[in-house]
């Protein structure tokens, strides 16, 4: 039988089920569409970790008696039309552009008279028929009662046996960012980091997590992005060991249901009292938000490591969104484009999810009034001070009593901006406009 395998975010051989066939009767034919939306709507971070790894599954599947084809989205007909598969496979994708591509090709696929099987990947448990508007209502009645039959891995690819096809091609992508160097790894690279967190920090995951001077997290969440690492694997090796980081995989799924029932939340409030809330929509306040100079030391020292490295902390995404949202006021989906275009994890079903958490519009979100104290949050969180000198070179000298004193630290640190907003007065002024808002 011959069969084509199309590779979207599945950079992987190990525990992946578009290669179930890849047994050496069958014929398998690896296949990447470049897809001109995709190139253009995601940033440079991602997109390099990305075919860094689409480049080492190549070699891989080389490896193992395979070839990778990589076409434009404009090849697709005659591609299929040449090959004359029995069996196309590929990956479901919750993502409103990726849903209506999918469509496109079952079209294209049933015109031509070939069968194609739609498989489960970016998720560990199958979306439920109907939405749960609770996060604790999708975990305790679909989530873990489906969880220990969702388990099952697939096996290594035996032999692709991929025929020798003369087909037009396209190169890969050039892509360049000093950031996401941090990142690069393939498949064996990510199994060790994982495997090192495993057995180093997922027992104590639950209580180091947010802590922001210990590598406390298993920073998974590119590898997962790009599919190098199974959260198949990830959720059966964690269950024996700590629920608290299977309920993490599982808020993974929840946002990704989420986006399944309601795609229309990229742009648009979950909560509908919430539609036509005033934002501001001030660009200077904005911009000094996205350099890292609002005078606020843990919200500067956050979106400083996002430029640098690509990446956050789970508790500095929460502090730095919640800054944003609340205390300056302007619209969660300015700060939802920006995180999405420079992470190297961005996931817009994730991204979506957590802006609307904080501020307050989303599904099972923190209540309107619920408003992180970035100064609170840094005492709490980063106690020695150690993150944010990591991050802010300007601060890189001052004593720690003085890191979390936005009156004493000007006259420590004089290059320092000052604080852009008074953090008390715009907390009032957010509860205000929010009151107002909802009694209307």
């Amino acid at each position: 039988m011959r069969v084509v395998a199309l590779v979207r975010r599945e950079l992987r051989l190990n525990d992946n089920p578009l290669w179930q066939y890849a047994d050496g009767r069958n014929e398998v034919i690896p296949l990447f569409v470049l897809d001109d939306f995709n190139q253009q709507e995601h940033g440079d971070n991602l997109r390099v970790l990305f075919f860094f790894a689409l480049r080492s599954l190549w070699e891989r599947i080389a490896q193992h008696g395979g070839r990778l084809f990589c076409i434009h989205t404009s090849q697709q007909e005659v591609f299929f039309a040449t090959v004359k598969p029995d069996l196309v496979l590929f990956c479901e994708d919750h993502e409103p552009h990726s849903q209506e591509r999918d469509r496109q090709l079952c079209r294209l696929l049933d015109r031509l008279g070939i069968r194609y099987q739609v498989l489960r990947d970016s998720t560990i448990v199958p979306m439920p028929d109907r939405a749960f508007a609770t996060f604790t209502q999708f975990y305790k009645r679909h989530f873990l009662p489906l969880l220990p039959d969702c388990l099952t891995t697939f096996p290594l690819p035996k032999n692709f046996n991929t025929p020798n096809l003369s087909l037009p091609e396209v190169p890969l992508p050039e892509v360049r960012s000093d950031a996401a160097v941090h990142w690069l790894a393939d498949e064996e690279g990510v199994k060790r980091k994982w495997q090192q967190f495993v057995s180093q920090g997922l027992s104590a995951y639950a209580e180091r997590r947010d802590l922001l001077t210990e590598d406390a997290t298993s920073r998974m969440s590119p590898y997962i992005r790009c599919g190098l690492i199974s959260l198949r694997q990830m959720a059966k090796e964690a269950m024996p060991v700590n629920e608290a980081f299977i309920r993490e995989l599982a808020w993974h799924d929840f946002y990704a249901h989420l986006f399944h029932h309601f795609p229309e939340t990229t742009d648009v409030e979950w909560k509908r009292e919430w539609q036509g809330f005033p934002w501001r929509h001030d660009e200077k306040a904005f911009e000094r938000w996205c350099q890292g100079r609002t005078g606020i030391p843990l919200v500067d020292a956050g979106m400083r490591q996002l430029r640098q490295e690509g990446w956050l902390p789970n508790r500095i995404r929460m502090v730095v969104a919640s800054f944003l949202t609340k205390h300056l006021r302007i619209d969660w989906r300015w700060g939802e484009r920006h995180f999405y275009r420079h992470l190297v994890d961005a996931d817009l079903a994730q991204n979506v999810g957590n802006w609307q958490w904080v501020a307050g519009c989303g599904a099972d979100a923190a209540p309107y009034f619920r408003i992180f104290n970035p100064l609170l949050q840094a005492r709490k969180f980063d106690p020695d001070g150690d993150y944010i000198r990591h991050y802010i070179a300007e601060l890189s000298h001052v004593p720690n009593d003085v890191l979390h004193d936005l009156e004493r630290l000007r006259s420590f640190a004089p290059d320092y901006p000052l604080p852009i907003v008074d953090l008390e007065r715009e907390r009032k002024a957010f509860m205000e406009l929010a009151s107002r808002h909802f009694a209307s």
